[in-house]
Parts: structure tokens; C-alpha cells; sequence
């Protein structure tokens, strides 16, 4: 099969997570809560901790590889400030997409980066699809459930159509990071930490206050998985 073949493939199939998430997040609504509060917290700080561990393990290290100190600094401190406007700009115009947003952070980079590592290092290429995957899925089910009950008009079947929009950005991303980038090509990295940026923002503002449950071990707890889940994959890859 043709090298830019698998690159869409993989990507489809990190993307594919995204949406069934999103799937997952509505089949529970629809059959009256399949999945516990407790759980559903779990599943939020499980996107969390793949979050900060994609910022921790993959997206700083990978970036600072091929940038500066100073400027690698500066692009993580703009995209989190940039973030930080945006997302207080839709929380005036009560449109909460902070978890959506999140997920587009962390899967276009890394999307990017599985295209432009393939040919050189295939082995990281499936990795980076499974860390992803890994990732998207409990992300997708966060920005369903967040949509739904922070602007409940948007129907199901709009949340959903949105969703399957990860399917075509993944693999058009990691087609771009083939053809126009090197692992170690100085704009790449300058994405990755500015993404790394408005990650980290969103979690300490949106994500893990929303995992929050009482007394609850489950967010504890599903932080610590979901950062695992990064952290396998950095030892696999790295």
C-alpha cells in the first residue's frame, strides 16, 4: 500500500475514535445514563491526563527538538494566551466548546507529526495512531457531553455531524505533515508547542474542573490512566 495510503488510513482511524466517542457520549443520553456521573467524571480526567501527558511527553519535548529555547517558550506562552481570549470570547457568546477545542489541539499536531515521522520511522507512525485513538475517544465523549449540557439546542445529530469532522482533519492533516514537513522543521515544532500551550490552558480551566465529582476517587484516578496512556507511548516511541 502506498505510504500517503496509511498515512490517511491511520489518521482516519485515530479520527474515527473522536466521532465514536461523541457516539458513545449520545447512545448514554439516549438510553438514560448507561454510564454513571462517577464514571463520566472518570472518563473526563481520563481525557485529561491523555491531554497533559500529549503536552508533557509529546508535544514540548518533540517541539523543543527543533526550536530554540526562547522561541519555544514564547509560542507555548502566545498559544496559551491566545487560547485563554477565545475561550473567554465564547463563554460571553455561551457557546462552551472548550473540550472540542482541546481535542483539535492535541490530535491536529500529533496528526501532523505521525505524517511527517512515517516514512522514516514507521514503527512510531502506529503508536502515535494507537496513543491517539487511545486519546480521542474518551475527548470525543467530553465535547458530546459538554455541548449537550451547556447549550442543550444543539440537537444530537448536529454534535455528531461536527464530530465527523475529526475523520477528514485527521488524515488531512498528517497528508499535509508528510509532504511539507521534516520531524525536525522548526514550524512544526513551533505548532506543536503553541497547541502545548492552549492545552494546558484549557485543562486547568475547563477540563479538570469538570471532572470534579465530591469526594469521588474516579477523576483522581482516571487522570492518572489517561496520563499513563502517554506515557507508554512515549517509552515505546521515544
Amino acid at each position: 500500500m502506498p505510504i500517503v495510503l496509511q498515512v490517511i488510513l491511520l489518521s482516519a482511524i485515530a479520527g474515527l475514535m473522536a466521532f465514536s466517542g461523541a457516539l458513545l457520549g449520545c447512545l448514554n443520553e439516549i438510553k438514560g445514563h448507561l454510564i454513571s456521573t462517577k464514571l463520566s467524571d472518570g472518563i473526563i480526567a481520563f481525557g485529561g491526563g491523555a491531554l497533559f501527558g500529549a503536552v508533557g511527553l509529546v508535544l514540548v519535548p518533540h517541539g523543543l527538538e527543533s526550536q530554540p529555547l526562547w522561541l519555544g517558550t514564547i509560542t507555548f506562552i502566545v498559544g496559551g494566551v491566545i487560547f485563554l481570549c477565545l475561550d473567554r470570547y465564547l463563554q460571553r457568546r455561551g457557546t462552551p466548546v472548550a473540550q472540542l477545542i482541546a481535542l483539535m489541539l492535541d490530535f491536529v499536531p500529533e496528526a501532523l507529526v505521525l505524517g511527517a515521522v512515517i516514512s522514516s520511522n514507521y514503527p512510531m507512525a502506529i503508536f502515535l495512531t494507537v496513543i491517539i485513538s487511545a486519546q480521542n475517544l474518551p475527548e470525543g465523549f467530553n465535547a458530546y457531553r459538554e455541548i449537550r449540557q451547556s447549550h442543550g439546542v444543539f440537537l444530537r445529530k448536529h454534535i455528531l455531524l461536527v464530530m465527523t469532522m475529526c475523520i477528514f482533519v485527521g488524515p488531512l492533516a498528517a497528508v499535509s505533515g508528510y509532504f511539507l514537513f521534516e520531524i525536525d522543521s522548526l514550524l512544526l515544532g513551533s505548532i506543536m508547542t503553541f497547541c502545548a500551550g492552549g492545552i494546558l490552558y484549557l485543562i486547568f480551566h475547563d477540563v479538570a474542573p469538570a471532572a470534579s465529582s465530591g469526594n469521588s476517587w474516579y477523576p483522581a484516578f482516571g487522570a492518572i490512566l489517561g496520563f499513563s496512556v502517554a506515557l507508554v507511548g512515549y517509552g515505546l516511541t521515544g
